[in-house]
Parts: structure tokens; C-alpha cells; sequence
């Protein structure tokens, strides 16, 4: 291998170098972020009181009919897809779309069960993240909504770089917010001389975070 094939090698890896950097420093902050979270004390979902911020950590379920992720086509409860691009390697990566959708679903741990309900703060692991060299079909109409195209601009390739996240039936996470003991007719009653309550974190004020459970 003489000396140009080795410079044009050289310079083939750049962007994967580039990305490989930017996705370590998204990680460092999810790392972060989760790390303020677990500040918040942790409480069964049966000892919860009204009123109380507290973060519950346990198995996602769907109290409604399940989303499909745009990019993966998974079935899932809740998904958030940003969409980055650049005109060229020495070009900073600009945020072009961020498209979510999610609804309440119910967390269980050994205690009982609790509704998460809108809005959220989605800090999950990313299910897929990937820079692309050309947008697919589907990535193209997200980025017409964004006013950005998809083809080459003076000459130069556009780049793409997505992150896919979504939280799944069964996913371990732990969220974070202000816990309030509702009337819920669409659960049961302790008793028949009851009316069916059930603790809400409730995304009202503020968002409720979501956040991937154990450390990958």
C-alpha cells in the first residue's frame, strides 16, 4: 500500500472516528443524567404517598394500543427519533428533526403497579443509532418536514446521522416524578366497598423521566 491508498483510507475513517466520538459523549451525558436521577430516592410503588416525587424502578407495559417505531418498525409503547445533518466532514452535524410518540403504560415492581402518563423526558439507551451516507425514503419525508433535502448540495454529499429510541413491553427502566393516588376505573378495586385507586406519575407540570434502569 503506497502512500496515497493509505491517506485516502485515512480520510475514509474521519467520519466514523467523528461519529464514534459523538456517540461517547452522548453516552457520558445519559450517564450523567441518570446518575442526578438516582438522587431521587427510590420507593415501592405500594408505600408511595400523594404528593411525593419519587423515582419507581420496574418492568413497562402498554395501557394502550402500541406505536410503531419509524425507523426500526418495532412495536413499542413510546419512541423519539432526532435526525441530524451535515454538507460535509469539516461541517458541524445540525439537528433537522425530532419526531416522538408515546402514551401512559404502567410500571411494576415486586409491590404493585403505577400509570406513567405525559409527558416524558425519554433518557433510554439509544435501540438504534446510525449515520447513513443518503436518506431513505422515509428519512426524506422527515427531513422535507424540516425543509431540509435529501440530495447533494454545490456538489457535496449530504450526510445523515439518526438516533432511534423507544421503550418496549418489558423494558426495565426507572422513572422519576410527582406521584399522585387517583380514582382509576380503568383498574381494580381492592375491594368491592372501594373505588379503584392507583398511584400516577403524571407529566402534568413537569415531564416525567424515563431513564434505562441498570448500566449498560
Amino acid at each position: 500500500m503506497d502512500v496515497i491508498d493509505v491517506v485516502v483510507v485515512a480520510a475514509s475513517a474521519i467520519p466514523l472516528i467523528v461519529v464514534g466520538l459523538d456517540r461517547a459523549a452522548a453516552r457520558r451525558r445519559r450517564r450523567a443524567a441518570r446518575r442526578e436521577l438516582l438522587r431521587v430516592a427510590e420507593v415501592p410503588i405500594a408505600a408511595i404517598k400523594d404528593g411525593d416525587i419519587v423515582r419507581i424502578k420496574g418492568r413497562a407495559a402498554a395501557r394502550e394500543s402500541l406505536r410503531t417505531s419509524p425507523v426500526s418498525r418495532r412495536p413499542c409503547i413510546a419512541y423519539r427519533l432526532t435526525v441530524y445533518y451535515r454538507d460535509g466532514i469539516n461541517q458541524a452535524w445540525r439537528q433537522v428533526v425530532e419526531d416522538d410518540g408515546f402514551s401512559s403504560f404502567t410500571v411494576a415492581d415486586d409491590s404493585g403497579q403505577a400509570s406513567v402518563d405525559p409527558s416524558f423526558e425519554i433518557r433510554l439507551d439509544p435501540y438504534r443509532e446510525s449515520s447513513v451516507p443518503a436518506a431513505s425514503p422515509m428519512l426524506a419525508s422527515l427531513l422535507a418536514t424540516g425543509g431540509v433535502t435529501a440530495s447533494e448540495v454545490f456538489g457535496a454529499k449530504r450526510q445523515f446521522r439518526y438516533v432511534e429510541i423507544i421503550l418496549r413491553p418489558g423494558d426495565k427502566i426507572i422513572a422519576v416524578g410527582r406521584a399522585t393516588i387517583e380514582i382509576d376505573r380503568a383498574w381494580r378495586a381492592a375491594s368491592h366497598r372501594e373505588p379503584p385507586v392507583m398511584c400516577h406519575l403524571t407529566g402534568a407540570e413537569e415531564p416525567v423521566v424515563i431513564a434505562t434502569a441498570d448500566e449498560p
